[in-house]
Parts: C-alpha cells; sequence; structure tokens
C-alpha cells in the first residue's frame, strides 16, 4: 500500500480501520519548493474516517485532508487537462528503492524521489460534500 512507502504514517493508520486507495480523490494541489529539491502534493482522502478525534466530530468535520512532502527529487514531469484536479495517486519503489509517485487524471504527473513523509493530516469541513 501506498502508505507504507512514505514516513509519518501512525496518525493516519490510527483514524482509519483499513486506509483506502487514492482513488478519484481531489487534489488541491502540487508544490514545487525549495528550488526543486521538495514537492509537496496536498489531497483529500476519498472518504472521511473511522477513527476521528473527538474535537474533529465537534468541529463538524466531514473531510481529511493530507499534505505529503516528497525531497531529493530525481524528476518530475507535470500537465493538466482541466482546471480542477481529480485523479489517482500510487507511490511504489523501483529497483533502487527510490520513490515513484504517479499522479493519473485530470491533473497527471511523475516524480522520482529519495524519500517522503506525512507532513499533516487535518480535518476540516468540505462544503461541497
Amino acid at each position: 500500500m501506498w502508505y507504507k512507502m512514505i514516513e509519518q504514517s501512525h496518525f493516519l493508520k490510527s483514524l482509519y480501520n483499513q486506509i483506502p486507495k487514492l482513488e478519484n480523490i481531489r487534489i488541491e494541489g502540487i508544490y514545487i519548493k525549495e528550488e526543486g529539491r521538495k514537492i509537496t502534493l496536498h489531497f483529500d482522502m476519498p472518504f472521511y474516517a473511522e477513527n476521528i478525534p473527538k474535537k474533529w466530530a465537534e468541529l463538524g468535520y466531514n473531510s481529511v485532508a493530507l499534505q505529503v512532502d516528497f525531497f531529493k527529487i530525481y524528476s518530475l514531469e507535470m500537465n493538466t487537462v482541466s482546471d480542477t484536479y481529480r485523479g489517482n495517486i500510487d507511490i511504489n519503489k523501483d529497483e533502487k528503492g527510490l520513490l515513484e509517485i504517479s499522479v493519473t487524471g485530470e491533473i497527471r504527473a511523475k516524480i522520482k524521489a529519495d524519500y517522503g513523509f506525512i507532513q499533516s493530516i487535518n480535518g476540516y469541513i468540505n462544503g461541497a460534500i
């Protein structure tokens, strides 16, 4: 699974009984930072978590957003066919142990990086749901 390829996934594991595949998700953005040494993917999980923090329930949150940072970028290809970004994200390792991140759908991206980790996990109210 994709979450096993990145670090700092313990909180994500506590939220879900079974962490879902990243299919047909809303992709908030792909950000190139630090002169291309870091790439951030910001996206929503495909469905709301089963084991949410009490504060999230009290605030009426209905969506979970992740920010995943990738470092030591070896390659990046990206294009879009729409002004909204929905798609699938796959994260695997190649024969050299490098992460291969593939985004397909209304935005397409291929990223090769040394490592990645979950920078943040946030609950929020998505008015579109």
